[in-house]
C-alpha cells in the first residue's frame, strides 16, 4: 500500500509539471458553494472531491441550539451521545466511528484532547461567536493529521472589523440563565473580537447542575506584503454534577475542569506560492470526584483523579499553485504530555496540582508525534483528482504512513459526481493506555487503530434546491473499545480484531421563493456495522446510529417573526447493562421535536426556543435517561454596526 501511494503521487506530479504546464485547461464554473474546510482564510482541505457540510451564522439563528453539540446533533451522519445538557458534556462520533476519531479545530487549531475524546467539545468559545461550524465527513488524516481517523469538525470564529457590542440574556427550564457580551472593533489594520460568556443551570435531576464561563480573544491584521496573522486566545472554566455519566453504580459523581489556550496563525502567498504556519498551546485541568465532595465515599476510595495535559504543536506548509492544480508539502510537530495521579508512568518525586489545595501529581506520560505530508491536486477541465500520502512518526508506537485520493467529475455546473479512497491511523488515548478504577481496567499494551475508507457520491446544487449523497464503506483493524465480560465488573480497553462499517448519508434542501415557508431540509443517515458484541457489552464502538432522519421547516409568521420546527429520529443499535438487573437491554429509538420561534428587528431579537416538546424519554448513552420538555427564552440586544444574520 505504501509503494502504491508513492508511485501515485509520483506519477500526478510528473504528470502534472511536464505536460499540463504546457496546456491552458479553463474548468468547469462551479456553482456548488465549493467551499474548503479553512481556518482565517488557509484552505486545508478541498470539496471538489469530497463532502463538506456547512452550518452558518444565519441556519445557527434559525435552529433552537445553545451549544456545539446541540447544533452537531441535526446533521444526520453525525451521532451526538450527550450526558449532560447545554454543552455539560456529549460525545462526538461521525459515520459509527468513536468519540475519539474526530478531529476538532478551533479555527484550523486542533484543540482534540489526548487524555480523551470526552473533552474534545470543551470549546472555550462563546456561542454567539461562531461565524460557521465545517464539517468533513470520512477520513482526512493525510492532511489534517492522524486525530482525523473518521472525520472532522472546524469551528470557525471571525472578527467583523465593525464597530459594535452585542449583549444576550437567557433564561430557562431548570433555573437555565446566560450572559455573553461580544465586542467587535478595528484598530488600523486589525480586526478584534473579544467576548465573555457565562452560564449555569441547577440541573434536570439531581446532581445535574453545571456552570461554565468562557473568555475568547481574536485579532486579525496583516497585507498583502507581510501576510495575513491570526492570533487567538482562551480559557474556560467549567463545573457540573455527573450524575452517572461514568458508571451508574456511582450516581454521585462530578467534575472540574480548566481550559487555556493560545493560537498563532501566519499565511502569505506570493506569486504562485502560499505559505501557511501555524503554533499553538493548549492546556486542559481536570478533576474527577466519584463521590462528590467525598459524600458517601466508601473506604477504599481515598481520593479524587488529577489531570493536566499539556499540548504544544507547530504546523507549516507550502504551496505552488498553477491553472491545473497545486502541491502542498508541508510539516508538524506536537507533543502531547500528561501529569496524573491515576494516568502515566511513576514519576521520581510528586508535583503539587495547580488550582488544587494539597494535591499531589504522581504519574506522568509524554509523546512526541512529527508528521510530514505531501499532497497533489490536478484540475483537467471537468475533471479534478488530489492524492497525497503522510507519515508520522510517534515516540511511542513508531512509524506508520497513511494517505488517499479524492476524485470529482463535474456533469455541468451544478451537479457533481465525487469517488475517494482514504486510510488513517489513530493512536490511544492516554485514558485508554493507562486508566485503573473501581469499575475501568485499561491496557498499556494497546496498539494504534487503522481504517481504509471507500466513498462514492453526488453533489447537486441549483438556485432553489440542494442535493448530497454518498455510500461509503469502512474497514477498521484493531479499533479500541472499551467492553465487559458478563461475569466482570469491570470494563476493559481492548483492540477488536475489526469493525467494518457501511452506510449511506443523504442531504436535502429546498429554499422557496415569495412563500410563507422559506426553507425545507431533510436528511438520513444510515450505518451498519459488521461487527457485533457477542458475549460481552461494549461500551462506545459498537453502539451506533443505525437509522438517523433529520428534518427541519422554516416559515414566516408576521413582519419580523418567523419560526422553525424540526424532528430527529434516532434508532441506535447496541446494548447496555441495566443497573438494576445487570442484564444487557437493547436501546429504543426515539423521536425529538423541536422549535424557535425568533422576532427580530433592527438591533433586537428575541428566540423562543421548545425542545423536546413531546416530552420524550430517551438516552444516548447507556442508562442516562436525557430532560424531557425543555423551554428557552433569549434576549439579543445590538449596539453599533452589525453583520446581517
Amino acid at each position: 500500500m505504501k509503494k502504491q501511494y508513492f508511485e501515485l503521487i509520483l506519477m500526478l506530479s510528473f504528470f502534472s509539471t511536464s505536460v499540463l504546464a504546457q496546456v491552458k485547461t479553463d474548468s468547469i464554473a462551479l456553482s456548488l458553494s465549493e467551499i474548503e474546510v479553512n481556518a482565517a482564510s488557509h484552505k486545508l482541505y478541498s470539496q471538489m472531491g469530497r463532502v463538506v457540510a456547512v452550518i452558518d451564522r444565519k441556519e445557527i439563528n434559525r435552529l433552537a441550539v445553545h451549544s456545539i453539540d446541540q447544533l452537531l446533533d441535526y446533521v444526520a451522519g453525525i451521532d451526538i451521545r450527550q450526558r449532560g445538557t447545554n454543552g455539560t458534556q456529549a460525545d462526538i462520533s461521525i459515520r459509527g466511528g468513536s468519540f475519539d476519531q474526530v478531529l476538532v479545530l478551533l479555527n484550523g487549531v486542533n484543540i482534540t484532547d489526548p487524555q480523551t475524546g470526552h473533552f474534545n467539545l470543551d470549546i472555550p468559545i462563546n456561542w454567539s461567536d461562531i461565524s460557521k461550524v465545517e464539517i468533513l465527513e470520512g477520513s482526512s488524516a493525510r492532511v489534517l493529521g492522524p486525530s482525523a481517523f473518521s472525520g472532522a469538525i472546524n469551528i470557525v470564529t471571525h472578527p467583523t472589523g465593525e464597530k459594535s457590542l452585542q449583549a444576550e440574556l437567557s433564561a430557562g427550564s431548570f433555573h437555565y440563565f446566560n450572559q455573553s457580551a461580544t465586542a467587535n472593533t478595528k484598530i488600523g489594520n486589525a480586526l478584534m473580537l473579544a467576548s465573555v460568556s457565562h452560564k449555569s443551570s441547577s440541573g434536570y435531576q439531581e446532581n445535574t447542575d453545571f456552570d461554565q464561563s468562557n473568555v475568547f480573544v481574536q485579532s486579525v491584521l496583516g497585507n498583502l506584503l507581510t501576510g495575513k496573522l491570526d492570533i487567538q486566545g482562551a480559557a474556560q472554566w467549567k463545573d457540573f454534577g455527573a450524575n452517572g455519566f461514568y458508571s451508574l453504580a456511582f450516581p454521585n459523581q462530578f467534575e472540574s475542569s480548566k481550559i487555556f489556550m493560545a493560537a498563532l496563525n501566519w499565511s502569505l502567498t506570493k506569486n504562485h506560492f502560499t505559505i501557511n504556519s501555524q503554533a499553538y498551546w493548549r492546556e486542559h485541568h481536570d478533576r474527577f470526584e466519584l463521590f462528590r465532595d467525598m459524600t458517601g465515599a466508601p473506604n477504599w476510595y481515598t481520593g479524587h483523579n488529577y489531570h493536566l495535559t499539556d499540548v504544544t504543536g507547530a504546523k507549516a506548509s507550502i504551496q505552488y499553485s498553477e491553472n491545473f492544480g497545486k502541491s502542498t508539502a508541508g510539516i508538524e510537530i506536537r507533543n502531547e504530555h500528561i501529569f496524573s495521579n491515576v494516568l502515566g508512568n511513576p514519576m521520581f518525586k510528586s508535583i503539587p496540582v495547580p488550582f488544587e489545595n494539597k494535591q499531589f501529581f504522581s504519574r506522568e506520560a509524554n509523546r512526541l508525534l512529527e508528521t510530514v505530508f505531501f499532497d497533489q491536486e490536478v484540475n483537467l477541465d471537468k475533471w479534478y483528482f488530489s492524492a497525497g500520502i503522510a507519515a508520522s512518526n510517534s515516540s511511542s508506537f513508531g512509524l506508520y504512513s497513511y494517505g488517499g485520493i479524492d476524485a470529482g467529475y463535474a456533469l455541468n455546473e451544478n451537479i457533481r459526481f465525487i469517488a475517494n479512497e482514504n486510510s488513517a491511523v489513530r493512536l490511544p488515548t492516554f485514558t485508554d493506555l493507562y486508566y485503573k478504577s473501581a469499575t475501568q481496567l485499561a491496557n498499556p499494551t494497546l496498539k494504534p487503530e487503522h481504517s481504509q475508507t471507500f466513498e462514492i457520491g453526488l453533489k447537486m446544487a441549483f438556485p432553489t434546491w440542494k442535493l448530497n449523497t454518498d455510500i461509503f464503506k469502512r474497514f477498521g483493524q484493531q479499533v479500541i473499545d472499551w467492553v465487559k465480560e458478563p461475569d466482570s465488573t469491570k470494563w476493559q480497553s481492548k483492540n477488536l480484531t475489526s469493525v467494518n462499517a457501511i452506510g449511506t448519508d443523504f442531504a436535502f434542501e429546498y429554499t422557496f421563493k415569495k412563500s410563507i415557508i422559506t426553507k425545507l431540509s431533510a436528511n438520513y443517515a444510515f450505518l451498519y456495522l459488521d461487527k457485533t458484541a457477542q458475549g460481552f457489552d461494549s461500551k462506545y464502538a459498537l453502539d451506533y446510529l443505525k437509522h438517523k432522519i433529520s428534518i427541519t421547516l422554516e416559515h414566516k409568521i408576521a413582519a419580523h417573526l418567523s419560526a422553525a420546527w424540526s424532528g430527529i429520529y434516532a434508532d441506535r443499535a447496541g446494548q447496555y447493562a441495566d443497573f438494576k438487573t445487570n442484564q444487557l437491554v437493547n436501546y429504543q429509538p426515539y423521536f425529538l421535536f423541536n422549535g424557535r420561534i425568533k422576532w427580530e428587528q433592527k438591533q433586537m431579537e428575541v428566540f423562543i426556543d421548545l425542545n423536546n416538546l413531546f416530552n420524550e424519554k430517551y438516552a444516548d448513552f447507556g442508562g442516562l435517561i436525557q430532560p424531557g420538555t425543555e423551554f428557552n427564552i433569549t434576549l439579543r440586544i445590538k449596539i453599533g454596526k452589525q453583520e446581517q444574520n
